[in-house]
């Protein structure tokens, strides 16, 4: 996986540097690797996958162990000889615990069916921020195409507009038209000069905002490549209710609420355990070592003490005395010698705590129709978004056609009027107000076109869940 991430890096960075022609689709893979959003869900994914490790590995049993080292001074207890005794004594101590919950209300058990279905939210909300990257990245990609268009347009009314110069200034040199007719001419060129300056300002911007949305560096040099579009891609054969049966199976926002939603009842769950009694079983060894433990080597006696007197004689009786020669207990039969073991099973129930718990599983039900709630409102913002989708279709297209004719009309009525600016009836004015008029509508129509194809591509991505041109 990680080869294969390396790899699909390793070739866009290449891509970019050695060409700067990127289609639609390229444009969107490039940002669903670099956008931070993107990223930044991808994280929150990786955390949900972690908690679902986490909860069930609550399953297990737990394990410690300890190890300490003890300096005890002054007058004290010996454990070892049960004496008194005042000096400073060394210890060591080890211990061994284990402990298994066998039962507690089945929290752990839905704790785990609850943290996969957040951790499959998450993966929905991921996928639903791409899905709103690739719509930001199209749209700003056809907003390019779109500007690419109008500068085309503009070069084309700068060449016309040129050639007429060229023709009116040959007239005015043989005397056959006055100056008037050139003069309009040049005003008219400056003037689609400046149409041409701020078609590719607008691009340029177009191309920012695109690089920003795929998180590319601003120095990297694009021209993204426009894709041929077939009427089918302007032709929307679904109603409101087709697009939104589909999109409410397949939009991952949809599947997300839903996944919160269930998360929420098993939270209630969980919290229910809690007035469940938790029944655990444990076991633990442990020892120790102390300097202060010692066995005898050697007895000397020493010489006799009298201990009282005899009855009949009153004669002294005597004992003898001893000294003891002692060694330190060597640290591993220490060790061996005092290990200890236990085992036994602990049974704990909370009967009452302030009411705590029964409060707790009322927030958990009411966060329950809260995610209830919210499923509702996401799949009313859905039809809603689908509705408005399709209005604007039909709005677009019906402007998309409606630029067409106005065209077509305007191109009819400059065709008209040239006509008679040549035969000597019309003025230069009309033929420039109407070339003007022609302009207008040809870029009005640009716009519309470019308008109608991103209506088209939402209502395909509604109903496909994809984004493609």
């Amino acid at each position: 996986m990680k080869l294969g991430f390396l790899f699909t890096i390793l070739f866009y960075t290449t891509l970019l540097h050695s060409q700067t022609q990127l289609t639609l689709n390229q444009c969107v893979e490039y940002a669903m690797l670099n956008n931070l959003e993107i990223k930044q869900s991808a994280l929150n994914l990786k955390t949900s996958a972690i908690n679902v490790k986490q909860a069930k590995t609550n399953l297990l049993p737990t394990l410690s162990t300890s190890i300490g080292q003890h300096y005890q001074f002054g007058r004290s207890i010996d454990r070892f000889s049960n004496t008194f005794v005042n000096q400073t004594i060394r210890s060591n101590n080890a211990g061994l615990n284990a402990s298994l919950v066998l039962f507690n209300g089945f929290q752990n058990q839905n704790s785990i069916k609850q943290n996969e279905l957040l951790k499959a939210a998450a993966q929905d909300n991921l996928a639903q921020i791409k899905n709103q990257i690739a719509l930001n990245v199209a749209s700003a990609f056809l907003q390019v195409i779109q500007n690419t268009e109008l500068i085309k347009n503009a070069e084309l009314q700068k060449e016309t507009t040129t050639k007429n110069i060229e023709r009116a200034e040959k007239m005015v040199a043989v005397g056959s038209s006055d100056l008037t007719v050139l003069l309009t001419q040049k005003a008219q060129l400056a003037n689609e000069e400046l149409n041409l300056v701020n078609a590719q300002n607008a691009k340029r911007a177009a191309i920012i905002t695109l690089k920003f949305i795929m998180q590319m560096p601003v120095s990297e040099d694009i021209e993204p490549i426009v894709p041929s579009f077939s009427e089918d891609v302007l032709d929307n054969q679904y109603s409101i209710n087709d697009l939104y049966i589909s999109a409410v199976a397949s939009m991952p926002q949809i599947q997300s609420a839903i996944a919160q939603a269930e998360a929420s009842a098993m939270q209630t769950k969980v919290t229910k355990g809690l007035m469940s009694p938790t029944i655990a079983v444990y076991a633990s060894l442990n020892t120790v070592f102390s300097q202060n433990a010692k066995n005898i080597t050697n007895i000397v006696i020493t010489g006799a003490e009298p201990i009282g007197l005899t009855e009949t004689s009153n004669e002294r009786v005597l004992r003898p005395t001893y000294a003891y020669q002692t060694e330190t207990i060597s640290f591993a039969k220490q060790l061996k010698e005092n290990l200890g073991q236990s085992a036994g099973f602990n049974f704990s129930w909370n009967l009452f705590s302030g009411f705590l718990v029964q409060n707790q599983i009322q927030m958990a039900k009411i966060n329950q129709d809260i995610a209830q709630i919210n499923l509702t409102q996401v799949q009313n913002a859905l039809l809603t978004e689908i509705s408005n989708a399709h209005n604007n279709y039909e709005a677009a297209k019906l402007k998309y056609k409606a630029t067409q004719n106005s065209v077509s009309a305007q191109k009819t009525s400059l065709d008209y009027i040239q006509k008679r600016f040549d035969a000597g009836v019309s003025n230069s004015f009309d033929v420039i107000q109407s070339k003007n008029n022609y302009n207008m509508a040809v870029s009005n129509e640009i716009q519309a076109k470019y308008d109608l194809i991103f209506r088209a591509l939402i209502l395909s991505f509604y109903k496909n869940n994809t984004i493609s041109l």
